[in-house]
């Protein structure tokens, strides 16, 4: 009977919010009719993403798949691994490659199908399981134990997934912005969320999701990070230049496909991960949490005492999803304070 409850309420959900995106879709084309498909030719990487300031772009393999990512700092040191969300790659990490390279070997990663990282063809591709698999590989493909796990959006969710089932791999975990998997499920029964997450449901849809993404050369991604309520507040550090990277990077082919299926597979992934141990996290965890996020009900963050013991929240007001693009200063003072005993 849940199955079927549930079954009946994701239909709903598809058609509903499907359809109001097909229906703006079609206003948009209707008031640009000649820009709508227009895409700018992008053959050549923008210079910032050259600036060898934030470290060396390197490939390995893990799980399977070829791995880009950008290191900054001496090979040896501890390792940071920064996992981002969507729709970014390795460069939403910026501001803290160059923060912790002195005390690190901070590795920013290109998750899978995202940026210069391989992109496998089918949606199973995508599943959770597989992609905790490639961290879990990852880590000692880089030639570490362990390391400092630091993630956002997405990267959150591959992250919580590495410490419940690979805690040995994890020394201290940063999340900005994503709940742990036991918050968010109770948290998705209320409407507040149903309604901050209409977007999931019209990814589930073919086509569709991929035209919006790339209309009138990637306008979204704009509206994404520049607009309210999931854009930046601090638009300062957001340049057009910065604006061109994440154009540049999703215009690459089957970019866009590749980081929707993420979420195509999110449903599919939710009945393996209902059986879970209900053992709470021990591993020291720094949970950041930018107040004004337009994807996450606020109440989640303060929740998360009920997954893990050794805990810290730091709420930073008025500051968007995008904390450490938004919020740099605060992001990376607040890591240094947790990580101070680490480094000394």
């Amino acid at each position: 009977m849940k199955k079927l409850i549930f079954g009946l309420v994701y239909c709903g959900m598809v058609i509903v919010f499907g359809s109001c995106a097909a229906l703006r879709a079609m206003c948009e084309f209707v008031k640009h009719p000649l820009t709508f498909f227009h895409q700018k030719k992008r053959d050549v990487q923008p210079e910032i993403l050259q600036d060898p300031s934030y470290g060396t772009h390197k490939y390995v393999t893990a799980n399977g798949i070829k791995f880009h990512y950008v290191a900054n700092g001496t090979e040896g040191k501890p390792l940071m691994l920064f996992l981002h969300g969507y729709p970014e790659f390795w460069f939403s990490w910026r501001y803290q490659l160059l923060e912790f390279c002195r005390d690190y070997y901070a590795v920013a990663v290109d998750l899978r199908g995202y940026g210069d990282t391989e992109r496998p063809p089918n949606q199973k591709d995508y599943h959770l399981d597989k992609l905790t698999q490639d961290i879990a590989e990852l880590i000692p493909a880089l030639g570490y134990s362990s390391c400092v796990l630091v993630a956002h959006d997405w990267g959150g969710g591959i992250a919580w997934k590495v410490i419940d089932s690979h805690p040995e791999l994890v020394d201290h975990l940063v999340m900005m912005n994503s709940p742990h998997h036991k918050i968010f499920a109770k948290a998705f029964s209320k409407w507040g969320q149903l309604m901050k997450s209409w977007y999931i449901f019209v990814f589930q849809l073919p086509y569709l999701p991929e035209i919006m993404m790339s209309a009138r050369d990637y306008k979204m991604l704009e509206r994404v990070f520049l607009s309210k309520p999931m854009g930046l507040i601090n638009k300062e550090g957001f340049s057009k230049e910065v604006m061109e990277t994440f154009k540049y990077t999703f215009s690459k082919p089957g970019a866009c496909t590749a980081a929707l299926n993420y979420y195509r597979m999110v449903f599919k992934t939710r009945a393996r991960t209902a059986h879970r141990s209900n053992d709470k996290i021990e591993k020291p965890i720094l949970l950041i949490w930018g107040d004004d996020d337009g994807a996450f009900l606020l109440e989640m963050a303060d929740q998360h005492n009920l997954v893990a013991t050794n805990l810290i929240v730091k709420h930073i007001p008025k500051c968007s999803h995008w904390v450490q693009q938004d919020r740099p200063d605060l992001v990376n003072q607040y890591m240094r304070e947790f990580l101070q005993d680490d480094v000394s």
